[in-house]
């Protein structure tokens, strides 16, 4: 079994890679979060205190963690899946002088479903081009911190450049706008909608997260991706390039 460090363990997506590990072939050994524990599945909250070996470090935490991430990967020299969003630029940085020394796997989303929606809105985008608004609308549980979600921006980007991107618009909308908007409530996993809007017809591309598995499912691809991978910065398309 290859072995996996989790950071964000307690969280929901770790208790899900816990749990599923096996499916994948994989085993946790080792957590990182607030509240230090022993037993079966040891969890630390100092990096200087973690004593037991893996192959890989995934993350699902939050962006203050990242120091600690970036800490461990430098003492270990191991590969590191970074799913967690909310980074802003500095420590968008920190990723890509990290994945000069390592291989890190940096995406919003893990899902592969979702890679497929962004691949098949870039090409509706190439055929319908300017006449048709495009607008983006996420909806998460009323517990995610981050808004937009990661996974829409992965997507907006796909589609334009960041100052074109108009978050929870107030106002008329402007030509070539690309909007976004976001709902919290209840316990929804996550749904992503991208709608283009033309004078006599509407085309949507829809995503929606039945199961948090999904997403360990994709973190663990990319765990194995990286296992033979040199150290560079990758992504979702590296990934679907090697399954291709």
């Amino acid at each position: 079994m290859k072995k996996a460090f989790i950071f964000g363990i307690d969280g929901k997506m770790g208790k899900m890679l816990s749990a599923c590990a096996a499916d994948f072939g994989y085993t946790v050994v080792g957590g990182f979060d607030k509240a230090p524990r022993g037993g079966e599945i040891p969890v630390y909250n100092d990096t200087s205190k973690i004593d037991v070996e893996f192959d890989v470090i995934i993350d699902f935490s939050h962006p203050y963690s990242l120091s600690s991430i970036v800490a461990l990967a430098d003492k270990t020299l191991k590969p590191v899946v970074i799913a967690t969003t909310g980074y802003n630029d500095s420590e968008a940085h920190m990723i890509m002088l990290l994945a000069q020394k390592v291989p890190v796997f940096r995406s919003g989303n893990m899902s592969l479903g979702i890679a497929a929606a962004k691949a098949a809105a870039v090409a509706a985008q190439s055929v319908l081009g300017d006449m048709f608004d495009i607008e983006i609308v996420e909806k998460h549980h009323n517990q995610k911190l981050d808004n937009p979600s990661g996974t829409a921006l992965l997507l907006a980007d796909a589609l334009s450049p960041r100052e074109n991107q108009v978050v929870n618009r107030n106002g008329k909308r402007n030509k070539g706008e690309i909007g976004i908007t976001s709902v919290r409530g209840g316990g929804v996993v996550g749904e992503h909608e991208i709608g283009f809007y033309g004078e006599d017809e509407i085309v949507t591309i829809t995503h929606s997260a039945r199961s948090r598995k999904l997403f360990a499912a994709g973190a663990y691809k990319a765990a194995d991706f990286l296992l033979s991978a040199p150290p560079a910065l990758y992504n979702m398309d590296d990934l679907v390039k090697t399954l291709l």
